[in-house]
């Protein structure tokens, strides 16, 4: 386990990292996924003949919102000290992130500060992230729409832009952005929703012959939940290259990786033991499977993938409770082994502790559980690991460093920037005060 976590420490370890992590199995390691439900009625304009949208209908393909909006049904008692901690971290979050220089940074900023967050020249945030980093999508037959590259070339710097796909997709559908919403690309007026169609057409995957889009299956959660966010019920396309895709398709692909590899740790639950974290399974995912999860989960609330969706994602609720108690303890052990890594290994503390609270409060929300007695006291528990997590971080000086962070040392910038705008999100989430739209 020790090892394990230097290794992670030794290539960054953070959110914000775009290499492909050779631990991940390719997208066609996945199993046959469960058989999907049969389609209800589109609600969206007439497709091609074939039902199925192209480059040349995808105009008239008109996004369908979530009706649904609901925060968890048991929030957190909001101590002091919770209130004091959110309000620094959110200040934190406003005064480093809202950089429209650093694209990674500023998407997780609009996550913790809602659609109304502005930069400081005064634009939205959303604005100046597409007219600083959104680029144009020709599309043969069809009308230009909007793509995000994963980096960019400024000033000999490669700059992180979208290091998963869909990961701005995914915020701005989150925060509720109006999909008519008009944004500047390129010096040419385009709508928001000239993004979600773009990255429709852009989305591919063939298990069976690794045929796909996606660099590993950890690439795809932030699109399954941007795509199925304004998606019609039966919602089924033909990407640019000719691949023929429906969501719950895609939404069936999650669930069967979802399910897989969580495999260890239902084994190790049912025999009552703890399990050992070597950056097997889930681990292997961005900020230990988080996103794996949120993005599957709200495609099933959504009404993709098929009928053992559900059922699927009931069983991890059991396995993040399981969970947290034996990582906070692994992360007590790694600190207490190895101390030159004190601060690395404190923000990634701080990233399981935010994205525990966030994804278990989504998933409240959504209706999948309600917290009995013993869960609710594990998330009190976790918003006060935040907060000691956050008070530790404060005595290590890494807030008070946040402004030469940006050029001393950027990973760790972004690291602290991304973990600290999650634990915002996941507080408001689990507090009761950001609802849930699905």
């Amino acid at each position: 386990m020790i090892v394990w976590l230097l290794a992670q420490l030794a290539c960054g370890g953070g959110e914000a990292t775009k290499s492909p992590d050779p631990a991940v199995p390719p997208v066609a390691a996945a199993p046959a996924a469960p058989p999907a439900t049969e389609p209800s009625p589109a609600t969206a304009g007439p497709p091609a003949t074939d039902g199925r949208w192209s480059a040349r209908s995808i105009a008239g393909l008109d996004p369908v919102l979530p009706t649904h909006h609901a925060a968890t049904p048991r929030p957190l008692a909001a101590t002091p000290e919770l209130e004091r901690t959110l309000a620094h971290l959110t200040d934190a979050v406003q005064q480093h992130g809202l950089d429209p220089g650093q694209p990674w940074a500023l998407g997780h900023a609009l996550i913790a500060l809602g659609p109304d967050a502005r930069v400081p020249d005064g634009r939205l945030a959303v604005d100046a992230m597409f007219e600083g980093w959104a680029r144009p999508l020709p599309v043969e037959g069809g009308p230009t729409l909007l793509q995000f590259p994963p980096e960019a070339q400024v000033d000999g710097h490669t700059v992180r832009v979208e290091p998963h796909a869909d990961l701005v997709l995914k915020a701005v559908t989150e925060l509720g952005i109006d999909p008519a919403h008009q944004v500047t690309v390129d010096g040419q007026p385009h709508a928001v929703v000239d993004l979600w169609r773009g990255s429709l057409l852009r989305s591919y995957l063939v298990p069976a012959t690794n045929h796909s889009r996606y660099a590993s299956p950890d690439d795809v959660p932030w699109s399954l939940q941007g795509l199925s966010t304004w998606a019609p019920a039966d919602l089924q396309w033909t990407a640019l290259d000719g691949t023929e895709m429906t969501l719950s398709g895609l939404a069936d692909f999650g669930l069967a990786v979802l399910h897989q590899e969580t495999r260890f740790l239902a084994q190790a639950q049912a025999s009552g033991q703890p399990f050992q974290r070597r950056g097997q399974g889930v681990f292997r995912y961005t900020c230990g499977g988080a996103h794996l999860l949120q993005g599957v989960a709200f495609a099933v609330a959504r009404g993709f993938g098929g009928e053992r969706g559900r059922s699927v994602i009931e069983e991890q609720v059991g396995l993040m409770f399981y969970r947290y108690p034996i990582e906070l303890d692994i992360y007590g052990q790694a600190l207490g082994a190895m101390p030159e890594h004190e601060r690395k290994l404190t923000i990634q503390k701080l990233k399981f502790s935010g994205h525990f609270l966030e994804s278990m409060s989504k998933l409240a929300a959504m209706g999948f559980y309600t917290p009995d007695d013993r869960q609710q006291a594990l998330l009190q528990q976790a918003a006060a690991d935040v907060v000691a997590t956050v008070a530790e971080l404060d005595r290590q000086g890494a807030y008070a460093e946040l402004g030469t962070l940006r050029t001393s040392d950027e990973q760790q910038y972004l690291d602290l920037i991304g973990d600290s705008a999650h634990a915002v999100r996941g507080l408001k989430l689990a507090l009761g005060r950001d609802e849930v739209r699905w």
